[in-house]
């Protein structure tokens, strides 16, 4: 793990994977055993923010408006809304809920392979997922949730069931967070080079003599602002992996040429790929927050026990933060709660 400034001029390598969040982290070490692989990162380092890595500190972050701090934040159509800028991506900043995904996802990605599946899952476990200690509160969400009719109760449990169920979360037993950053303990130190405080500017493609355009390298820039240029080595197999997020990812194609021509043309970037549908129709699900004031103490925890119901909403809570007294650290929130 090093800082961008350290980066060579121009560098060469099997994959370079754009994004150290979630899904980044986890592709670059999984490809880092084999081959030679560059993960880029905008951000910084979550072992150095105790904002981040104590749940005593949670949402902190959504205040701190600075260029560097590991939440963003935008403003759509009137919301508030947060994107991570750290390592480890939206687990670095999120409230720490584990659930694995629906079986519709592994449909719509050909993931026909149970076996693979499972390991893939138990691979990521057994570093940053832990069983929660229920205590009072969560314990009286549960109660209500099944008497409310979020049923059957299934309680403890990684699948996503419909019902009552208390799933993983990867905070441990001493409020310590753990991200998809810890993965990197999995990953080969001769096959990965990673950068902290990389902005990709743009993705370099090759058009001639390809029937369509072949992504070849890519330009970022350090936190001195000096660009370096890193290239894959040409093999067959060669890929520039995308995983800046929902948000970044089309972002950066369109920022490369590849998006809907007569917005390119309007920002003056040259067209390698007129692709309509890139960067169009995004939504985000609404969020509905219900503050419960307390006069007797609460213990601090996050979501633990979830309601998931058949139309598709999920039902979490989290208790003993003192929302009130410190309502411009949740803004990220406020400007989306709805007091019923």
């Amino acid at each position: 793990m090093h800082e961008a400034t350290e980066a060579p001029g121009v560098s060469f390598f099997d994959y370079i994977v754009i994004g150290g969040g979630t899904a980044g982290i986890p592709l670059a070490t999984t490809l880092s055993a084999n081959y030679s692989v560059l993960l880029l990162e905008r951000g910084g380092s979550p072992y150095n923010d105790p904002n981040v890595a104590s749940i005593f500190n949670f949402g902190r972050y959504f205040s701190d408006t600075s260029p560097d701090s590991p939440s963003q934040q935008f403003i759509v159509e009137g919301v508030v809304n947060s994107r991570p800028r750290v390592l480890g991506g939206g687990t670095s900043i999120n409230a720490g809920f584990y659930s694995r995904g629906e079986e519709k996802f592994n449909i719509e990605a050909r993931l026909t392979d149970e076996n693979l599946i499972q390991d893939s899952y138990e691979w990521s476990e057994k570093v940053i997922v832990f069983k929660p200690v229920v205590q009072n509160w969560q314990s009286a969400l549960r109660a209500g949730l099944v008497e409310a009719g979020v049923v059957p109760y299934n309680g403890f449990t990684y699948d996503h069931l419909v019902g009552t169920k208390v799933g993983g979360t990867i905070f441990d037993e001493n409020g310590t967070r753990h991200t998809a950053a810890d993965l990197l303990q999995y990953a080969n130190p001769e096959g990965l080079s990673l950068y902290l405080h990389a902005t990709v500017h743009k993705i370099i493609f090759k058009s001639k003599g390809h029937s369509m355009p072949r992504a070849i390298g890519v330009v970022f820039e350090d936190s001195l602002g000096k660009k370096h240029m890193a290239y894959l080595k040409g093999r067959k197999d060669d890929e520039i992996i995308l995983a800046a997020g929902a948000l970044g990812s089309p972002q950066l194609l369109m920022l490369s040429g590849i998006g809907p021509k007569d917005q390119l043309d309007a920002l003056d970037i040259k067209v390698v790929l007129d692709q309509p549908y890139v960067g169009q129709d995004m939504s985000d699900n609404p969020l509905n927050a219900l503050f419960v004031p307390s006069h007797i103490a609460v213990e601090l925890s996050l979501a633990q026990v979830v309601g998931i119901t058949p139309f598709g909403s999920f039902i979490e809570e989290a208790g003993g933060f003192n929302f009130f007294a410190n309502l411009s650290d949740y803004q990220g929130f406020t400007y989306k709660v709805s007091n019923s």
